[in-house]
């Protein structure tokens, strides 16, 4: 074992931690309200985008590197909407929902280490994210674009005004494609697939405002991990040091860095995706249970972590000489008759709490959309 001076004289290790935003700190999914905000039917048109950037990632294997996130690929439309700079961040400071806890959450696991915050969320929600809970803006990695700096072409306006509309008729498929590449779609769902395969490969690229925000960075898959790899080598905090807390599919390469080095890897309603690059799965709508984890991680390190979960009841918790009881103490106050699902995720298992969480992740989503 490596001779470790600081361990030697009492002194921890530094953690840090890294998280995503929506589902993680926030319910309200914001590109869908700005959808929903400047588009006719605009909630159906976000769920139909985003199911396609679904299933031609996951079943058709695409790279969201090549072919861009679906938050990139709504970006036109918005623009051709006539969005404003100033009305997405309004918009968005009106409309963010933060999950139970988050906010607080958030500022308590900053004040003890270095926090980041990766997602894929506009620029102009990260700036009211940060108004509102106080959170350090050069701490959020996000998707940069600008309304205001291009000008519009009218005729492409109108042509993806009209796309928009055509798009928003369309089914949302609900055909379920395993974690494997490579799947046959249904006959149903390949008609849709090419219908926007037309537009989005072949119709937009052949436009100006394509290439007006051709350049955006759009935090994808790639990106986080990307982002996750840079800020280590700034902190020089390894990544059995750091605790990830994410749930989409765009977190899973960073969390499996994290997982795969024996770090503290949280899937938080998480789908499938998130689940099989997690150690631990969380199921719960309170962010207080990320607080509680992380928080043990932090002073005692994962194993500490993992026996917490072994003995995750009342008695347990109340017993385990946890790093910060009345933190503990305030989790058991706002859970007094149901403590939240929390589970430790091997080879085991993972394919049942798969099929948990993604039922909870639908069950939450599902609300959220109608509140």
């Amino acid at each position: 074992m490596e001779y470790n001076p600081s361990e030697e004289i009492g002194l921890r290790n530094e953690t840090q931690l890294f998280m995503s935003c929506s589902g993680v700190l926030t319910s309200n999914d914001s590109v869908r309200d700005l959808c929903k905000y400047v588009i006719r039917n605009g909630d159906q048109f976000h769920d139909v985008v985003s199911r396609y950037f679904d299933i031609t990632t996951n079943a058709l294997g695409r790279d969201d590197e090549k072919y861009g996130t679906a938050v990139k690929m709504m970006i036109p439309f918005l623009k051709a909407f006539g969005l404003t700079d100033f009305a997405a961040y309004s918009e968005a400071k009106k409309n963010l929902t933060l999950i139970p806890y988050a906010d607080s959450c958030l500022m308590y696991l900053n004040s003890l280490m270095p926090t980041f915050i990766n997602t894929g969320i506009l620029e102009h929600q990260a700036m009211a994210l940060c108004d509102i809970t106080g959170f350090p803006s050069s701490n959020i990695s996000c998707t940069k674009v600008e309304f205001d700096s291009e000008d519009s072409d009218r005729q492409e306006c109108r042509a993806l005004r009209d796309f928009a509309n055509s798009i928003s008729t369309l089914r949302v498929p609900k055909t379920k494609y395993t974690f494997e590449e490579g799947e046959i779609l249904s006959d149903e769902d390949a008609t849709i697939v090419n219908r926007l395969d037309e537009i989005f490969l072949d119709e937009i690229p052949k436009m100006k405002i394509y290439e007006d925000f051709r350049d955006v960075l759009s935090i994808g898959t790639r990106e986080k991990s990307y982002s996750a790899l840079e800020i280590r080598r700034n902190t020089s905090i390894e990544f059995d040091s750091t605790a990830y807390i994410g749930s989409s599919m765009t977190d899973h390469i960073a969390m499996d860095l994290v997982h795969d080095s024996s770090g503290l890897a949280i899937s938080f309603n998480g789908c499938e995706y998130a689940v099989r690059n997690c150690n631990v799965a969380v199921m719960c709508n309170d962010a207080i249970v990320n607080t509680v984890l992380v928080t043990e991680f932090y002073d005692k390190g994962i194993e500490s972590v993992f026996e917490m979960i072994d003995n995750w009841d009342r008695k347990g918790l109340e017993e385990h000489p946890c790093a910060d009881r009345n933190l503990m103490n305030e989790m058991l106050r706002r859970f007094p008759k149901k403590l939240p699902n929390v589970k430790r995720v091997d080879r085991h298992n993972v394919d049942d709490i798969v099929a948990e969480s993604e039922a909870y992740r639908k069950k939450v989503e599902e609300c959220n959309k109608r509140y």
